[in-house]
C-alpha cells in the first residue's frame, strides 16, 4: 500500500507526485491512458494567466508563486534528467485590455507594470516552457524519485470502508493508500462526486513552421495567443468549445488561427501548418480551481479544475496539497 495515490498524470498530477516524493512519501500515480498526453501536453506553455485580472485571488496566488520558482525548477529537472524543458523568458506582448480600469487596478494592487510597446504592453518577465518537453522530463524525474507510475489504469470509483476512503477501483484492479489526491482534470467528475462538476472545454491549436526570431515575444490579442519556440516553430491558439469529449479538429478553425497569426505577422501567411490538435481544459461553472480536502473524506484531496492555468499553477498547487497531507500548513 502506498502513502499517497495520485489520480491523473498531467502536469498537476506529476508535479504533485514529485513534491510528495520529495517530502518522503511513497507515491503511486495512476493515469487512464499515458501520462502527459492530455490538456498539459495540448496547451501552449505560457507561465501566466492570459489576462490575470479576470481570475480570482487564488488563481493569481498560485500563479505568482509558481512563476517565482519555475526557472529554478526547470533547471533542476534538466540537471537531474538530462531533458531540457526549454524555459524561456520571452516576454508577453499584450495587444488589448491592458489599459482597462480593471487591468489598471489589478496591476496597481500587485505593484506590477509593463513596458510601452508600439503594438501594446510588453510584460517582459513572462516566461514559457515547451510543455511536451517539460512533461517528458517531469515523468523521468518522478520515476527517478521513486514514484510508481501505472498507466492505462482508469479510475472508476472511490473505495470506501467504514466511512473512510481507502483507495480507488480501476479497470485494472484496486489500489489502496492512506491519502488520495485527485488530479484527473476534465475527467474528475466522471468517477468522483464533487461539490461542483468539472467538465471539458475543448481548445484547438496549430503549429506553424517558421524561422527563429520571426516572432520575438509571446503575443496575446482577443483571447488568442502566438507563442514563438526556440527552433522557430510558432504555436497559435486557442479556441474554446463546450462540446464534451469530442477530439475532432476542423479546417475552418485551422484557417482562422492561421489568419489570426498572419494578420499580426504578415510573413506567417505563407508558413506551413505542421500540426493541428485539440485538448480538454478542466472547467467549472465558477471558473475556480478545486484545491483542498474533499467535502466528505478528510484523506481525499482535490487538485483539479485549473481550466486554462494548470501548467502555470502546478508547482504551488502541488506544494499546498503536500503541506495539507504532511501537516506543514
Amino acid at each position: 500500500m502506498s502513502d499517497c495515490l495520485v489520480i491523473g498524470g498531467g502536469v498537476i498530477g506529476m508535479m504533485s507526485a514529485r513534491t510528495l516524493a520529495l517530502a518522503g512519501a511513497k507515491v503511486t500515480l495512476l493515469d487512464q491512458s499515458q501520462c502527459a498526453q492530455e490538456s498539459s501536453w495540448a496547451g501552449g506553455g505560457i507561465i501566466s494567466p492570459l489576462y490575470p485580472w479576470k481570475y480570482d485571488d487564488l488563481t493569481n496566488e498560485l500563479s505568482i508563486a509558481s512563476q517565482q520558482v519555475y526557472e529554478q525548477l526547470c533547471a533542476q529537472i534538466h540537471e537531474d534528467t538530462g531533458l531540457d524543458p526549454q524555459y524561456l523568458k520571452s516576454g508577453l506582448l499584450m495587444m488589448d485590455e491592458f489599459d482597462t480600469p480593471e487591468a489598471g487596478a489589478w496591476l496597481e494592487r500587485h505593484n506590477l507594470g509593463y513596458d510601452k510597446h508600439p503594438k501594446g504592453a510588453l510584460f517582459a518577465n513572462i516566461a514559457q516552457v515547451r510543455n511536451p518537453r517539460l512533461l517528458k522530463a517531469l515523468k523521468a524525474d518522478i520515476v527517478n524519485k521513486g514514484v510508481n507510475i501505472v498507466e492505462h489504469a482508469k479510475a472508476e470509483e472511490l473505495l470506501v470502508k467504514g466511512g473512510r476512503a481507502i483507495g480507488v477501483k480501476t479497470n485494472q484492479k484496486n489500489y489502496t493508500a492512506d491519502h488520495i489526491v485527485v488530479c484527473s482534470g476534465a475527467w474528475s467528475s466522471q468517477w468522483l462526486s464533487l461539490s461542483e462538476k468539472i467538465f471539458p472545454i475543448k481548445g484547438q491549436m496549430i503549429v506553424l513552421k517558421s524561422k527563429p526570431s520571426e516572432v520575438e515575444h509571446i503575443v496575446l490579442d482577443q483571447g488568442r495567443y502566438i507563442i514563438p519556440r526556440k527552433d522557430g516553430r510558432i504555436l497559435v491558439g486557442s479556441t474554446m468549445q463546450k462540446v464534451g469529449f469530442d477530439r475532432s479538429t476542423d479546417e475552418q478553425t485551422c484557417q482562422a488561427l492561421h489568419q489570426f497569426a498572419a494578420q499580426r505577422f504578415e510573413r506567417l501567411a505563407n508558413a506551413t501548418v505542421e500540426h493541428h490538435w485539440s485538448g480538454f481544459r478542466p472547467a467549472s461553472a465558477s471558473a475556480k480551481v478545486m484545491l483542498g480536502r474533499h467535502d466528505e473524506f478528510d484523506n481525499v484531496y482535490l487538485n483539479t479544475g485549473h481550466f486554462r492555468n494548470g501548467l502555470n499553477m502546478a508547482p504551488e498547487s502541488a506544494k499546498r496539497i503536500t503541506q495539507l497531507i504532511t501537516h506543514e500548513a
